[in-house]
């Protein structure tokens, strides 16, 4: 009886375990999560990743379990701009938020009309309504958030929105410039004014 012996390359084990790690890595992508983050585009060159960046973007898109910034999280997040065309950050505006247990929360935006809210400070149970307030001026937003904790993925920066019946314009707080502040806020770390916005 004779016995055969099977040489295998050192290399064998490796190429296999190689192959294996990709497609584990291949299964575990979602396609549609890497399509909306590579929608948001690049940084804007001099802002760097913080409280300040992607004003009217989606943040909880990153923001969140399994995100690129999921050791952030937030549980709702969104900007705050002037006026309706041009799109320029109004800092310290109240967010008051009701979700559907009456529990309520508020917030406040940066001077580039950001503002986020991060689960150790509120979990709410959706729907929410929202107002947001300054200078003795209010807007609500007429129909709750039924689930989406992100204010942009609804909310988008075109003026006009592209497709109106899906999507609507940013939110803003005045009908013009914020009083006594038409530029945003002179002290704000960054321009206030989002790149792109229209003059």
């Amino acid at each position: 009886m004779t016995t055969s012996r099977v040489i295998r390359s050192p290399f064998a084990a490796l190429r296999a375990a190689l192959l294996v790690a990709c497609v584990v890595a291949a299964a575990c992508t979602d396609p549609v999560y890497d399509d909306a983050v590579e929608a948001q585009g690049n940084e804007t060159e001099g802002i760097s990743k913080g409280p300040y960046h992607r004003a009217g973007q989606r943040c909880v898109l990153c923001h969140q379990p399994g995100g690129e910034a999921s050791d952030s999280p937030f549980t709702l997040a969104g900007t705050v701009f002037a006026q309706p065309a041009r799109q320029i950050g109004v800092d310290g505006a109240e967010i008051r938020l009701t979700d559907a247990d009456g529990t309520r929360h508020t917030t406040k935006t940066n001077c580039v009309g950001n503002f986020f809210v991060k689960p150790d400070e509120w979990q709410p149970k959706f729907p929410i309504l929202v107002e947001v307030a300054k200078n003795n001026i209010r807007r609500s937003m007429r129909s709750p958030i039924g689930r989406e904790p992100d204010c942009a993925f609804c909310h988008v920066t075109d003026v006009p929105p592209a497709n109106p019946f899906e999507k609507v314009g940013h939110i803003y707080l005045f009908a013009t410039d914020e009083p006594g502040s038409p530029e945003g806020a002179a002290d704000c770390p960054v321009d206030p004014k989002r790149p792109g916005s229209p003059p």
